[in-house]
């Protein structure tokens, strides 16, 4: 069958609410939940084709929790965005643009991870590398719980032409670094701002920080020197919301 593959309940779920539809889901013939009979007659609802198969249909995926439940997404090409279409579509909201970049990250659960904790602070849209990085594969869809589905995507050939775009726009461009001196506490986030992420493995590469107004760290106080860097976005994001929400009680 032609098509992106998805698997897992939430996943599922998420893109039969999304306005990407699956073609057809498939249930396993065993085991029906409360929650996989919920799923069934929302696909239903949707108009969407439901297959009963056998257990040994979903060995396609290996060794994954796909919780007896896949869909075949209908064949189109991803949708991507322009991050000055972005920016020109947010210039009219009150709150100000949160950026996240992708510098490198290929692991494909880090990057469905970072996805699902963009979602939920909503950001405006995540920017990634055409190369050096993740695409959006079945493994990102189902660890970031469809929020891939949701969240405005950016592909560009190079992300310090697209850091250089927002700086234009008086976006903070603040890169993400273990080493870096100055802490996330003390760096005003109320404003518009841009966090980058880059690679556990390798960090940010150099020419990549050389675009950062300001290189942060989160102070840890264990006897581990880091976090995964999916943690790390959800930490930098929703500081970035508490001083948000802070300014606006206070004004």
């Amino acid at each position: 069958m032609d098509g992106k593959w998805i698997y897992g309940i939430n996943p599922v779920t998420e893109a039969l609410r999304s306005r990407i539809k699956p073609r057809t889901v498939f249930i396993s013939g065993t085991g029906k939940t409360d929650r996989i009979r919920d799923l069934v007659e929302l696909a239903h609802l949707n108009g969407c084709q439901v297959k009963t198969v056998e257990k040994g249909f979903f060995g396609r995926f290996g060794a994954v929790l796909h919780q007896g439940v896949c869909a075949i997404l209908q064949e189109q090409r991803q949708q991507f965005e322009d991050v000055g279409d972005i920016l020109l579509r947010k210039s009219l909201d009150e709150e100000p643009v949160l950026f996240v970049i992708l510098d490198g990250i290929t692991d494909p659960g880090n990057v469905g991870a970072i996805l699902r904790s963009c979602e939920a602070a909503g950001v405006s849209a995540v920017v990634f590398q055409s190369h050096r990085s993740a695409g959006i594969t079945p493994t990102v869809v189902k660890t970031s719980s469809g929020a891939s589905q949701y969240i405005p995507l950016c592909v560009v050939p190079n992300i310090k032409h697209a850091m250089r775009t927002l700086s234009d726009n008086d976006v903070l461009i603040c890169g993400a670094d273990s080493h870096a001196g100055t802490s996330i506490w003390d760096v005003d986030l109320s404003g518009p701002v841009a966090f980058v992420l880059g690679s556990e493995g390798e960090g940010l590469r150099r020419t990549v920080k050389e675009h950062c107004d300001h290189l942060v760290n989160i102070p840890l106080y264990g006897k581990i020197d880091s976090l995964n860097v999916s943690v790390a976005a959800g930490v930098l994001l929703f500081e970035c919301k508490r001083q948000r929400h802070s300014r606006h009680k206070q004004s």
